[in-house]
């Protein structure tokens, strides 16, 4: 019978998870979570973080004023996602995945960490009340932050690239859209922030290339970033400060011992092509919650738990890692990269293949 958890990670996913238990009948003294930190490091807190559809009715649930089943607008100090377009850099063949052709008001929202850490504590605390918090003996310990290649062996892909991320002002925005160029070296993406004419770059090369970068001048990395993205968004100033971040792909069976499970970064780490990473796992803190509020009501063992979590979880899992990595394939590997035309016009003309990657980006193989 599981009547106590313990929580380790201090990330989003982690304290999303203590939320859905708390719907679920667990009681802020059945779990032992790790400390939240306070103040975040800076380049932490000013990370942006793409949230599907999904994840903000998700996260509506749980965190008032984040959003809702009904969401029309993005949540405070954040940025809709009403386009995402697709392209390949001086190339033929592109597709834009839009809301109104999904039906939907949004496709997503981006926020930076900071904020959306910020929400989340205000909830848990709201959440705590005049509750005695003590240590329980936990049952069950899940893992929410950290390497997944840490706990065990996991099945790992190097991409041999970097991920440079900063903040531009673009002198002719395009508000609500996304973008996503395939380059020879990598993924560019652009995505809106809540600031007129500001967006989040995240901009994949090799390693060498990705750090040079990272010390040119703002004149000359402006420069290289217009040649590689084009004159669509007009010019580019450095608003920020930039970090480079490693790029791999590390995925693993869940079930780290009989009482012990890996979600979210701790379970699988993707490559950022898609932004897809924290939408993941927030299904993944769903889905257990879920599985520990069904075995709570009838008498459960922690493994029968785990398992069910582990066969519900496979297939969106698996299915959001492999189309991560044949996206990434595509600029990875110069033998693949002609097929990004045909894969992208393809895509584009071919409407229910376009809205099913739409839908999928937003919910998931499980809807939730």
């Amino acid at each position: 019978m599981i009547r106590a958890l313990r929580i380790e990670g201090r990330g989003p996913v982690a304290m999303a998870l203590q939320l859905m238990l708390r719907r679920q009948g667990f009681r802020a003294c059945d779990i032992d979570a790790d400390p939240l930190p306070d103040p975040l490091p800076e380049w932490l807190a000013s990370r942006a973080l793409a949230l599907s559809l999904g994840s903000l009715q998700l996260l509506g649930r749980i965190v008032p004023g984040l959003g809702s089943d009904q969401i029309c607008q993005p949540p405070a100090h954040a940025a809709a996602i009403t386009q995402v377009d697709i392209s390949r850099r001086g190339a033929l063949g592109s597709t834009c995945i839009d809301a109104h052709d999904q039906r939907v008001p949004m496709l997503g929202a981006v926020i930076r960490y900071g904020n959306l850490h910020r929400l989340l504590r205000e909830a848990l605390e709201q959440s705590a009340g005049a509750e005695a918090l003590i240590l329980p003996n936990a049952s069950l310990t899940i893992v929410a932050d950290g390497d997944p290649g840490q706990a065990g062996q996991a099945n790992a892909r190097d991409f041999n690239q970097q991920a440079l991320l900063a903040e531009v002002f673009v002198s002719h925005d395009q508000p609500g859209c996304a973008f996503e160029r395939f380059t020879p070296e990598g993924p560019l993406a652009l995505l809106p922030l809540p600031e007129a004419g500001r967006r989040a770059l995240v901009w994949c090369a090799p390693e060498a290339t990705a750090r040079a970068r990272a010390e040119l001048s703002e004149e000359d990395f402006c420069s290289q970033l217009h040649e590689a993205f084009g004159p669509l968004l007009g010019r580019f100033t450095l608003a920020s400060t930039r970090h480079v971040s490693a790029v791999g792909r590390r995925w693993r069976d869940p079930r780290l011992g009989p009482h012990r499970v890996a979600i979210g970064n701790a379970a699988q780490s993707l490559h950022p092509v898609a932004g897809q990473g924290l939408n993941l796992g927030l299904r993944d803190a769903l889905v257990l919650a879920q599985c520990l509020g069904q075995a709570r009501a009838t008498s459960a063992t922690a493994e029968q738990t785990l398992e069910r979590y582990a066969r519900l979880r496979k297939p969106d899992q698996l299915a959001l890692v492999t189309l991560t990595d044949a996206l990434a394939s595509l600029t990875c590997s110069n033998a693949l990269q002609p097929l990004q035309s045909s894969a992208l016009l393809a895509i584009d003309l071919i409407a229910p293949l376009r809205h099913a990657m739409g839908a999928f980006f937003m919910r998931g193989v499980r809807r939730v």
